[in-house]
């Protein structure tokens, strides 16, 4: 019979209660300073007894199973002169058996300050100064009288863990992880090819060890590679049950930062849970690559002396991760950041982070902690505020004029930025209705012409890309849309209309949803010819804070970005 340990929930200052499995996976995002290493290191001191200056956490609940006696074969190799050692002092006085399986007991019957004793061989924190000297190489024992005390002696000791740890390397870097079994004093590991051993030359013979030797020292790479092989090292080699790492990304290449996270989620197995503080979203991406029904999401937000702490649902991260466009955008950043403007195309954000950027380093104000998201089309937006607004996200939304053209989604944005429909309701079918009315641009007989004058413009067999966006663009105009979203409120009949506008637009201010009165982008500056990508180049190329063109883009951005 096995033992187990594990957190069973953890309780905030604020009142969240989040509940736990023996294998959750523990994510807390925020923005930087906003106490997630702080919760992490809460984490530690209470599993090891309550803590009276807590900032973050109140309490949390830790759960055992199994039998003493197996509990003290589970950590038999920390064993020295009749004590059982902490695993990572040597001077310590440890405990006896006696006390250790009184304290065992004691938590199996669900006496929380009996953790104290345990939580010393079970639980583990890996902070981002420490982990760089996890491959370090570590004194060599006599493993036949000596305490473990290194990640490196598990692998010297087993061989298969040895060859398993680095077939995972080489997935990650492309080169194999040796350990030096003959190297005397000291186990250093080596990055390269594996020698082949034989019986006349194995792994302390002189051949062997003049091949290795040959081969780079793991200690002697790269932070990104040491810290890799550090923090994956531990996890796969080390027996703790709850495993505390603080930004596990650092040092690391976004593709590396991504491929941890894969592998911490799938080559672990579920025996251990994970807390762990991250600032990028690449890691998170890995993580959910294979764990989204483990993963819990935590927010930390600090605003002066007061933390706000929210729980992404699981449902809402994986609705992120079946949509093929949201999961390779950069919503999930926007965990990191104290405020997200989301909008509708990449077109919108190079432009309002461009206005804002101009804006920001003229004034030299302090820079924003703010995140532009593009959804791939206002149709997508819902999914995107509902896992933005669970975690209390900030949000600024800025849409087209052609918001009015359909009561959903719109309905759903503004009630999930907390409004009230019904109070809007019908002024803003007002404006649609007004719209919808409106008579096409161009009669039948008219755009058939026009039709057949591009097709009367070319020969080729197969339609030129040109000439198909050439018809699309007549196809537009002859809709009362097409010609709202290019002329905005000017287009909408004066008097009640206008008024019904007027009154659903300041509505949605409140809110902090922002709709544009000029239509869309492209009508910040009419000078310039194009939509979309095409525009935003043209316009880029010029002064954004002196172009008076860009006059009125500049006071939208300062009224509704960054004020």
């Amino acid at each position: 019979m096995k033992t187990e340990f594990w957190l069973d929930s953890i309780e905030f200052k604020n009142g969240l209660n989040v509940n736990l499995k023996k294998d959750s996976i523990v994510v807390f995002v925020g923005p930087n300073n906003s106490g997630k290493s702080q919760t992490l290191r809460e984490i530690s001191h209470l599993t090891k007894g309550p803590k009276i200056n807590n900032i973050i956490l109140e309490s949390l609940k830790i759960s055992a199973s199994g039998n003493a006696e197996v509990f003290l074969e589970r950590i038999k190799s920390r064993l020295k002169n009749g004590v059982y050692m902490y695993y990572e002092s040597t001077t310590n006085s440890g405990l006896n058996g006696d006390s250790l399986k009184d304290n065992w007991n004691y938590l199996l019957r669900g006496t929380q300050g009996s953790s104290v004793g345990i939580s010393n061989f079970l639980v583990k924190s890996m902070n981002t100064t420490s982990r760089l000297s996890l491959v370090s190489p570590p004194d060599n024992i006599d493993f036949m009288n000596e305490m473990r005390t290194h990640s490196i002696h598990v692998l010297k000791e087993d061989s298969e863990k040895e060859l398993q740890f680095s077939k995972y390397f080489k997935e990650a870097f492309g080169e194999e992880v040796i350990i030096n079994h003959g190297a005397g004093r000291k186990i250093p590991l080596h990055v390269g090819e594996r020698p082949k051993s034989t019986a006349e030359n194995d792994r302390v013979s002189t051949e062997y060890q003049k091949k290795l030797r040959e081969l780079p020292l793991l200690h002697e790479q790269g932070d990104g590679m040491k810290s890799f092989a550090g923090v994956f090292l531990s996890l796969f080699a080390e027996d703790f049950s709850v495993n505390i790492i603080d930004e596990p990304e650092a040092f690391l290449h976004p593709p590396q930062a991504s491929l941890l996270g894969q592998m911490v989620s799938q080559k672990l197995g579920d025996q251990k849970q994970l807390f762990i503080a991250t600032h990028s979203e690449h890691f998170l991406k890995g993580l959910l690559e294979n764990a989204t029904d483990r993963l819990i999401v935590i927010r930390i937000e600090r605003s002066k002396s007061t933390n706000s702490v929210k729980v992404l649902k699981n449902s809402d991260l994986q609705s992120i991760w079946k949509d093929s466009i949201l999961r390779h955008s950069n919503i999930l950043d926007g965990l990191f950041h104290k405020r997200v403007v989301l909008v509708e195309s990449d077109s919108d954000c190079r432009f309002y982070s461009a206005i804002s950027s101009a804006i920001i380093d003229n004034e030299k104000i302090s820079s924003p902690d703010i995140l532009f998201i593009q959804s791939g089309g206002k149709h997508r937006f819902p999914v995107i505020i509902k896992a933005l607004k669970e975690l209390e996200v900030p949000l600024t939304i800025i849409g087209d004029f052609d918001f009015y053209h359909d009561e959903n989604p719109t309905k759903f944005v503004y009630e999930s930025l907390g409004g009230d429909w019904n109070n809007i309701k019908s002024d803003f079918l007002k404006v649609k209705k007004a719209i919808d009315e409106k008579r096409p641009e161009l009669e039948t007989d008219k755009l058939k012409e026009e039709i057949d004058l591009v097709f009367s413009s070319f020969s080729d067999k197969i339609i030129p890309e040109q000439k198909i966006k050439d018809i699309q663009s007549l196809l537009k105009r002859s809709s009362p849309w097409s010609q709202a979203k290019a002329s905005g409120k000017a287009y909408l009949p004066a008097g009640d209309i206008t008024a019904s506008f007027n009154k659903v637009q300041s509505a949605f201010k409140e809110k902090n949803l922002h709709i544009l009165e000029l239509g869309e982008i492209e009508a910040f500056d009419k000078s310039i010819g194009g939509h979309g990508p095409k525009w935003v180049n043209k316009v880029l190329e010029k002064d954004l804070l002196s172009s008076e063109e860009l006059e009125e883009a500049r006071k939208f951005v300062n009224n509704t970005i960054l004020k």
